[in-house]
């Protein structure tokens, strides 16, 4: 194992200029005798972060992050300690004195070797052996050719007890062969191989080492999962592995960008278009680890996951992970719900090269097209639900200029006049304020003397949406989901929804409040509002505390429409509104009315 000096470490240290450093990644500008920028480690539209050149240190005032040259390059690279005095010292053209270290690193030298091993005999079962054939007929039907398969080292774990086992039991010990998970022991005493009759992907971590393998079935079987992936071992995490790394590289430099799949094929085909810095993380949900390792190779990184439903929320859920470690995020949509590799099959490898060129967008554009797919816009009510998720979306991840631009989008898709959507958007800004300011001067959200009978009711019917599956339904049918006017409430209830359409079987209470960075207290309070039991007249109660606040806000809204209708040039519209007026209160007296036995919401 490897040892730096520390006199070495010290000299380095010395050398190197921090201002020269950060330089390279962070806009700085003069701040008296030190400089400052906005923060490479977190979203900030003011400047909070401070190098100082005399005291050789960074420090951000707003997230905390602060250190040396050394600390700034492992965090914002994602490097090992080793790998940024590395970098520095062939930066500063400064020689490194290097004391090697015995035994700590022999374990993992032999496991190496084993994986390395494992993976002969399954490329060897893929191309040699009888049983193999299917897999590569099945494999060349997926339109990969020989030369492919060998670039990518695809294998086969042939459909015996323990081939691999009896392969590798004359050299290796039983005891490494479990810990990599490429064995297991039954009941009986017995070792038998974990990957049986499947196509095998070997998983390499970025400086080249097998480390991990994933098994595909290739004939279609219901009572067996697609994938079957090596358990977490001392060599490999799942979830700090990006697939193909260590061949990308080289791609990566020369284009300055890394495209990030979900799947093997989707690299696979990526590279048979051209496209060679692609990576993939493997199907799971992308982990912050994972985004680091791009950041340590990349700056830049374009998104592309299955065009499907599935797909456009894993992406949603990847970009603040990937801005979070200071990527600059494209994304790239597929056409017609398609995969990467369906897309090459039914078109082109070159078209689809063309594709990924020409049609990139940012994050605004996909968040845009995301809450359209699921917007009909023939229908008020879904109009007025896609407006208050995208002004929500826009005031907190918008520039002015952004926000003008969808704005005009959302005015044409809506087909309304532009000047009402931007009149709409700054009586939001005007309630999201104030809201705010009421936020800020609440001690406790149980001091319910403080909170207004339709405050209240909005609470309420937020407890019985998360804890009643048949109250959620009830309310939907009588309001809809987004019956919040609290901006707040408001957001925690399309975060509900997510949850509900995505996971419901999860414990939404417990993780909802996880999704608010700097308001997990507001909303655990919010959530845990309601104590004592549930009741169907409670339920009925606050449903009809939100219709009536509905009718009375529609009221006043056509009263401001009649004020500006002249009786004398315009009599039948005065009083086509003055009729709309006349029947809203009516419903209004039928719902008191059917409330009037009811105990009030106070």
């Amino acid at each position: 194992m490897e040892r730096i000096s520390q006199q070495t470490i010290d000299e380095i240290l010395n050398a190197a200029d921090i201002v020269d450093i950060v330089g390279e990644y962070v806009q700085l500008h003069p701040a008296g005798k030190n400089f400052k920028g906005l923060c490479p480690f977190h979203n900030e539209k003011t400047p909070s972060f401070f190098v100082s050149p005399d005291k050789h240190i960074f420090n951000c005032f707003g997230c905390g992050e602060k250190g040396n040259s050394l600390a700034f390059l492992q965090k914002y690279k994602n490097m090992s300690f080793t790998e940024a005095l590395k970098t520095l010292a062939d930066k500063y053209h400064i020689p490194l004195e290097i004391e090697m270290q015995k035994g700590s690193d022999d374990k993992t030298k032999r496991l190496y070797e084993i994986t390395e091993a494992a993976l002969g005999f399954y490329t060897l079962s893929l191309t040699n052996l009888a049983s193999g054939k299917p897999a590569l007929a099945y494999l060349q039907s997926r339109g990969l050719d020989v030369h492919t398969i060998q670039y990518f080292e695809l294998g086969f774990a042939p459909n015996d007890f323990d081939s691999l086992y009896q392969t590798l039991k004359p050299k290796y010990q039983e005891l490494d062969l479990l810990e990599l998970g490429l064995i297991k022991k039954n009941t009986e005493g017995s070792y038998y191989d974990l990957f049986r009759n499947r196509i095998i992907f070997p998983i390499r971590n970025e400086y080249g080492k097998v480390v991990g393998y994933s098994g595909r079935i290739y004939e279609e079987k219901n009572d067996e999962p697609k994938y079957v992936n090596s358990p977490f071992t001392s060599i490999f995490t799942k979830g700090e592995i990006l697939y193909n790394l260590d061949r990308a590289q080289a791609a990566i430099k020369a284009k300055k960008r890394i495209i990030l799949y979900e799947g093997f094929m989707d690299v696979i085909a990526s590279v048979k278009a051209g496209l060679k810095e692609a990576v993939a993380s493997m199907g799971t949900a992308l982990t912050i680890e994972q985004a680091r390792l791009i950041k340590k190779y990349s700056d830049r990184v374009i998104l592309c996951y299955d065009g499907d439903q599935a797909g456009f929320e894993a992406m949603g859920k990847a970009i603040p992970l990937l801005e979070k470690v200071g990527l600059d995020v494209s994304l790239l949509v597929l056409p017609e719900a398609l995969d990467p590799d369906e897309f090459t099959k039914k078109y082109s490898f070159s078209q689809y090269a063309a594709f990924v060129e020409a049609n990139q967008i940012d994050k605004y554009e996909f968040r845009y097209r995301y809450m359209k797919k699921h917007t009909d816009f023939s229908k008020a009510a879904e109009i007025e639900r896609f407006k208050i998720a995208m002004f929500t979306y826009l005031l907190r991840e918008a520039s002015g200029t952004v926000t003008e631009i969808y704005l005009n989008h959302l005015a044409d898709d809506a087909k309304v006049n532009l000047e009402t959507v931007k009149n709409d958007f700054t009586s939001f800004q005007i309630s999201q304020s104030l809201s705010k300011q009421m936020a800020d001067k609440r001690v406790k959200i149980a001091n319910v003397v403080m909170l207004n009978k339709y405050y209240k009711a909005e609470l309420i019917l937020i407890a019985y949406y998360v804890h009643d599956s048949k109250s959620r339904q009830a309310i939907i049918n009588s309001l809809s989901e987004m019956f919040c006017e609290d901006p707040l409430n408001g957001q925690i209830m399309m975060c509900i929804d997510e949850l509900v359409l995505s996971a419901p079987e999860v414990d939404i209470a417990s993780i909802v409040p996880t999704k608010f960075s700097d308001k997990q207290d507001q909303v655990r309070l919010v959530l845990n509002f309601k104590t004592g039991d549930y009741s169907d007249q409670e339920l009925n109660e606050c449903i009809d505390t939100i219709k009536i606040r509905n009718i009375r806000n529609m009221i006043r809204d056509l009263k401001k429409q009649q004020a500006l209708v002249n009786q004398n040039i315009d009599m039948p519209e005065y009083l086509r509104i003055q009729n709309e007026i006349i029947a809203q209160k009516q419903k209004e007296e039928l719902i008191n009315g059917k409330s009037r036995n009811h105990q009030k919401i106070d």
